[in-house]
């Protein structure tokens, strides 16, 4: 183009810059912007297959005030008293909140980043992240100051999103500013439900096995007396079991989304290149097989 104006008469040279600006730049520009717009659809579609995976927190259904309830009812119908005034589950109670609190920032951030690739954030809400988070030792859960630094970096972040200062041609920097907050408590939920809860769930089954265990080696039973026990026995651990599956399930949800957010970051300057592209949505399907996975445990 250049040389071509280079050789035009000077009346000729104008009308042909003329040209340029005003039909074939803005068409350069235009493409241009096509190909971010397709290019984060990839974006949208793991962030989005994220933001519903791991909201199957929410369908858990246990928590660990429940297992404590159901560890001092166990001990009560060991002793066989009546009185159920006097478990206490506060430090449980306490570990449930924490875990909550985790798990709003996680699902936040994931929500933020599906706005932000879809340029949608005017239905985004913050309210969300509006308790605080501190160290201490929950006896279920410990809370360090890593915990608590990047709890309170996500919501700097999330922030920033809601008050117009990340948009879409913004997405990079939101998603290197946040992965090592994200990735941090990403894990620390994970590592609270398939680590401290799931090994809560095993004392509770082998405290079962026990107790039973002894019911029929007890001689004053009768024979259909032990074999209802044992019946009761399998019932009960199978529900534990049940319980199990659903959180390994849920890890796996987990991993599999830090995993993609890490690709997504090693890889945040080359988003157009088609092998990103394909990585992503492989991310994007197994995280939507594996909520499939956790749909079928859970209904």
């Amino acid at each position: 183009m250049p040389n071509l104006l280079l050789a035009l008469q000077p009346q000729n040279k104008n009308i042909m810059i003329r040209l340029f600006l005003k039909i074939i730049l803005p068409l350069f520009l235009l493409a241009g912007g096509l190909q971010s717009c397709v290019n984060l659809k990839y974006v949208n579609n793991f962030a989005s297959s994220s933001l519903k995976s791991v909201k199957n927190f929410e369908e858990i259904g246990y928590s660990f005030k429940q297992n404590c309830l159901e560890n001092c009812q166990q001990k009560k119908i060991n002793d066989m008293t009546l009185n159920s005034q006097d478990c206490d589950c506060k430090a449980n109670e306490k570990a449930d909140s924490v875990t909550l609190l985790i798990y709003n920032a996680v699902k936040g951030y994931l929500d933020g980043l599906t706005s932000i690739s879809g340029n949608n954030l005017t239905n985004y809400k913050m309210d969300i992240l509006t308790r605080s988070l501190s160290e201490g030792d929950l006896k279920s859960i410990k809370i360090e100051k890593n915990h608590v630094e990047a709890y309170s970096g996500i919501s700097n972040i999330l922030l920033k999103a809601f008050t117009n200062k990340y948009r879409k041609n913004k997405i990079k920097v939101y998603i290197k500013a946040a992965n090592e907050p994200f990735k941090i408590l990403i894990n620390f939920l994970d590592f609270n439900l398939s680590a401290n809860l799931t090994g809560k769930l095993n004392v509770q089954k082998q405290e079962i096995k026990d107790y039973y265990f002894d019911l029929i080696k007890d001689n004053t039973l009768s024979t259909f007396e032990k074999r209802k026990a044992v019946e009761e026995y399998y019932q009960r651990s199978d529900n534990i079991n049940a319980r199990q599956k659903t959180l390994t399930t849920y890890s796996k949800e987990l991993e599999k989304i830090a995993g993609g957010h890490q690709k997504l970051v090693d890889n945040i300057q080359k988003l157009n290149k088609d092998d990103i592209k394909e990585q992503l949505t492989q991310y994007a399907s197994d995280i939507q097989d594996l909520v499939s996975e956790f749909n079928k445990i859970t209904k």
